[in-house]
């Protein structure tokens, strides 16, 4: 008679994953949790008011711990940089389509610059955040930066203006100038929005001032390039 197979013992622990590419659900996971991580960026620069916020910040902010910061990103600086790549990106794609529209050159700068400062209005840390990378870039990595984050809006001037210039719509102006003129008064009046209150009575700054400023920059612009 042989003897009876002992039988498994029940256990409480879950079955090991097996080791290799993760599943679909944890790619989304994780997925989200980069997502959550930038949101949370945005809106915490934006509530201070500043792009000094902590890396503890940002991961309560998201829901997470501070070592998913890491792990995404490598750290606070790669999380800022991602943030202001994001919005970039963005921009890039929108710039090279306007740019390719056929259509006069007062109409494509005109788009341009509104969309410029509804970008300032919806992240009016952008500047700042941009110094801030400028200022931590490895020496021989800031022009990278400058290339990457700046060069494509004085890229898209040259072509605006020469396309102006040649439509007999524009006069010849100097790229540098333009470029510090627009994307220095689209910047200001959010980044320094605290002073409204206090200089011109202007309690916060709405759609309805955004709208009113960006048409008054825009006009202000195409006037001064006017032969």
């Amino acid at each position: 008679m042989t003897a009876a197979r002992p039988r498994p013992r029940a256990t409480d622990e879950k079955p090991r994953s097996r080791r290799g590419r993760p599943s679909k659900q944890e790619t989304a996971r994780r997925g989200d949790a980069r997502q959550l991580l930038l949101d949370a960026a945005h809106e915490a620069m934006i509530a201070k008011d500043s792009v000094d916020v902590s890396v503890m910040e940002i991961a309560e902010r998201a829901g997470q711990s501070p070592a998913v910061v890491q792990y995404h990103f490598g750290g606070k600086d790669g999380l800022l940089r991602a943030l202001m790549r994001r919005g970039t990106d963005r921009s890039v794609a929108q710039l090279t389509e306007l740019a390719g529209l056929d259509m006069p050159a007062d109409r494509k700068l005109a788009a341009h610059i509104r969309g410029l400062v509804n970008a300032y209005y919806q992240a009016p840390y952008v500047n700042a955040l941009f110094r801030h990378l400028s200022d931590l870039a490895p020496e021989g990595e800031t022009e990278a930066v400058f290339r990457e984050f700046s060069q494509p809006i004085v890229r898209f001037y040259e072509k605006v203006l020469a396309q102006g210039v040649a439509e007999g719509l524009f006069r010849e102006v100097s790229v540098m100038h333009l470029y510090m003129l627009i994307v220095g008064a689209s910047d200001h009046i959010f980044a320094r929005r605290k002073s409204l209150p206090v200089l011109f009575g202007v309690e916060t700054m709405d759609d309805v001032q955004r709208r009113s400023y960006s048409d008054f920059l825009t006009d202000m612009v195409l006037t001064s390039l006017r032969p």
